[in-house]
């Protein structure tokens, strides 16, 4: 089979801009998930001559490349074989230091998905990622020491889903965190970095028509009492829920939002504003019109209600995922339509179409 380049030239020049600046890339969308490289000199146009370097790998990934240090990391599969490969890299030059696979099997996706679709998470010394044990039929998280050395597995369980399996998961002061969430229910759960034991397991197990796909935010909460940060996860089944990340205990919860499959990962997009508030933003596929894409004010003090504040009326993503410096929102649809969204209000400022197919 021949190889496929799949590191991108935006991907690798990030990548090797973090590592000379002894920074990380430590999981989906990057540091807290935001999606946004502060600092970061990336060229406007991208081409040979920026192009740092890249790589064939032996097939297709959907999952994003993430960095800790000098060190890449990226998965691919090998449909025909039936694997799953996880690759490091070294960062400034390409240099591959190791590879390991797992075995997954046949199993159904989406034919525009892949075996290899969840983005791993990254550590000190920490690399976990998800696969699709179908001889088993059970989802699993494998985890490995920078150097390739295996460390732990936890079977997450049974999943059904059409689309195929994507959980990434993410990890907080040592604690891995994933949501599990398939149409024969699901929970979400934090377990021991070190060990891969749960430290709490809070379970949903109500059957949702839809399998969700999105990545657990870790928020920052702005209240003097109750713990510091929540995990902030959404669904079809259970909406958008707030667990308090020591112990799994729900904080908040705002049901039946979603009648479709949540794809849209949940963003604090006041993060990067220095004020004390927070809005979220969380959406899914609504079929025959503009998908849901909603910012909640989530509670600070203990007994508080989530409350919706405004709705994008127009070039709602279903799968993307929105960016924000906590003083403009960029999002951007299943189309190619960009725009510029005022955080607090919802209003359009901009808006660009990309070329597309």
């Amino acid at each position: 089979m021949k190889g496929i380049a799949i590191i991108s030239w935006a991907s690798l020049l990030l990548l090797e801009s973090a590592a000379g600046e002894g920074g990380n890339w430590p999981r989906f969308r990057g540091p807290d998930g935001s999606g946004v490289a502060a600092g970061q000199d990336v060229p406007l146009k991208l081409g040979e001559s920026t192009r740092a370097w890249s790589v064939s790998l032996p097939g297709p990934g959907s999952s994003s490349p993430v960095v800790w240090g000098n060190r890449v990391f990226v998965t691919s599969e090998d449909r025909a074989g039936g694997l799953v490969g996880l690759h490091c890299y070294e960062a400034k030059a390409g240099t591959p230091l190791w590879r390991k696979e797992v075995k997954v099997g046949a199993y159904r996706t989406h034919n525009m998905n892949n075996t290899a679709a969840a983005t791993p998470a990254l550590a000190e010394d920490l690399v976990v990622f998800s696969w699709y044990d179908s001889s088993r039929k059970v989802a699993v998280l494998s985890a490995c020491s920078h150097e390739g050395k295996d460390l732990w597995k936890y079977d997450i369980g049974e999943f059904k889903g059409s689309h195929g399996l994507n959980i990434v998961p993410v990890i907080h002061e040592g604690s891995v965190i994933i949501a599990h969430l398939h149409q024969r229910g699901g929970y979400v759960a934090s377990l021991n970095g070190k060990t891969g034991e749960p430290e709490w397991k809070r379970m949903y197990p109500s059957p949702s028509p839809k399998t969700t796909y999105m990545t657990p935010l870790i928020r920052r909460r702005h209240g003097a009492d109750g713990p510091e940060y929540e995990v902030v996860v959404s669904s079809t089944s259970i909406g958008v829920r707030g667990l308090n990340v020591e112990s799994g205990l729900e904080l908040w919860s705002l049901p039946d939002v979603f009648d479709e499959r949540c794809i849209v990962s949940p963003v604090d997009i006041l993060a990067g504003s220095g004020e004390k508030d927070s809005l979220l933003t969380v959406g899914c596929k609504r079929e025959g019109g503009n998908n849901v894409f909603l910012a909640v004010r989530p509670p600070d003090a203990s007994g508080g209600k989530a409350e919706v504040v405004w709705q994008l009326e127009n070039h709602a993503p279903y799968v993307p995922t929105p960016v924000s410096d906590g003083k403009t929102l960029y999002v951007l649809d299943d189309r190619g339509v960009l725009q510029a969204v005022d955080p607090r209000s919802g209003q359009p400022k901009w808006e660009k179409k990309f070329q597309g197919n």
